[in-house]
């Protein structure tokens, strides 16, 4: 069986500008942890939701 992809947002700061406000960012990603090892090397994450990826046409 396949993984649903879902698209998962966090609040993040970048790790090169903390004084900076943080931003809000979307990834595509099999799981949590996933999307967060794609983006943990430049960001501090805080966990702000999940959107299911829905397939299919869009009219």
């Amino acid at each position: 069986m396949a993984t649903s992809k879902s698209t998962w947002i966090f609040a993040a700061i970048n790790r090169s500008q903390l004084s900076c406000r943080p931003v809000m960012l979307r990834i595509t990603a099999g799981d949590e942890q996933s999307a967060r090892r794609r983006l943990a090397a430049d960001y501090i994450l805080l966990f702000a939701g999940r959107l299911p990826c829905l397939g299919g046409r869009h009219a």
